[in-house]
C-alpha cells in the first residue's frame, strides 16, 4: 500500500516502518494546518491517507480505502461523502484521554489558585501571600457531563487529588469495553464516581459543583446541551471548563 502521511511524524518510528519493507510512506512536509491541495502526482495512487484535515482535492485520490485522522473529532470529514467511495475512516479516539484530563487538573488548580494573577504578580516583582494563591482543590467537587475516556481520566485523576466526583450520564456508568485506553488508566470498570446522575436530574447534578468539565463530543445530540438554563443551575462560585469539543 501507498500511506500519505500529512501530519508531524516521529523519525524513528517513520524508519522502523519504511525498514519493514511491506508499504511505501510519503511524508507531506511541513504537515498541514489548514485544508489545502496536495500535489496531485503524491496523492493519486495513495491507498491510505494519515491526516488531520483532507486536502481540499481529495476527490483526486482514486484509490484511497482508509483515512485515519490524526484527531479524536472527525466533523472534518462531513460533506465529504466517504462512505459512498467505500472509503473506510478512524479516529484516534483514546489517544488523548492522558493529555486532556491532566489539562482538566491543570486548569482547576490553576483557577482555584488564580495563577494567572499570580504571574501578573511575578512579572510585576509584587510579593503577594494572598490566601487565594494557597487555596487546595481537595475536597471539592468536579461534576463530569459525559463519562467517556477522557471522563474516566479525569476522575482517576480527582480521586487521587481528593476530590468529589459526580458524574451526569444519561445511559449510567459501568464497564467500557472495546474502547481503547492507555493501560493502567482511565476507570474500565466504572466504579470511581461518588454519585451518579441521570435524565431529569440536571439540575440537580448542577447545583452542587465546584467544576463542570463537559466532556463530550460534538455531536448533533450535544450541540447547544448546555445553555442559559444550565449556566444559571451553577453555584456563582463555579468553574465550567470545555476541554473538548462540545458547543454551548
Amino acid at each position: 500500500m501507498k500511506i500519505v502521511i500529512d501530519v508531524p511524524v516521529e523519525e524513528s518510528v517513520l524508519a522502523s516502518l519504511q525498514a519493514q519493507g511491506r508499504h511505501r510512506f510519503e511524508v507531506v512536509a511541513p504537515p498541514g494546518e489548514t485544508v489545502r491541495a496536495l500535489p496531485s502526482a503524491l496523492i493519486a495512487d495513495a491507498d491510505v491517507l494519515f491526516c488531520s484535515l483532507s486536502p481540499g482535492n481529495q476527490a483526486e485520490m482514486q484509490r484511497l480505502r482508509w483515512v485515519q485522522l490524526a484527531s479524536t473529532g472527525y466533523t472534518q470529514l462531513f460533506g465529504l461523502d466517504l462512505p459512498a467511495r467505500g472509503v473506510t475512516a478512524t479516529n484516534c479516539r483514546g489517544c488523548f484521554d492522558v493529555p486532556i484530563a491532566e489539562w482538566n487538573m491543570a486548569m482547576m488548580v490553576n483557577l482555584a489558585r488564580d495563577f494567572r494573577l499570580m504571574i501578573r504578580n511575578q512579572e510585576a516583582a509584587i510579593w503577594d501571600r494572598s490566601a487565594v494563591f494557597q487555596r487546595e482543590i481537595r475536597g471539592l467537587t468536579v461534576g463530569l457531563w459525559g463519562y467517556g475516556g477522557i471522563g474516566r481520566e479525569t476522575a482517576r485523576l480527582a480521586k487521587a487529588m481528593g476530590l468529589k466526583v459526580h458524574v451526569f450520564a444519561r445511559n449510567g456508568v459501568g464497564p467500557r469495553e472495546e474502547v481503547y485506553s492507555v493501560p493502567g488508566t482511565g476507570d474500565p470498570e466504572g466504579i470511581l464516581p461518588d454519585r451518579v446522575f441521570h435524565n431529569g436530574e440536571e439540575m440537580e447534578f448542577l447545583g452542587g459543583l465546584d467544576f463542570l468539565i463537559l466532556a463530550m463530543p460534538l455531536t448533533k445530540q450535544t450541540e447547544g446541551l448546555v445553555g442559559e438554563r444550565e449556566l444559571q443551575a451553577l453555584p456563582r462560585h463555579a468553574f465550567l471548563l470545555i476541554p473538548t469539543s462540545v458547543s454551548l
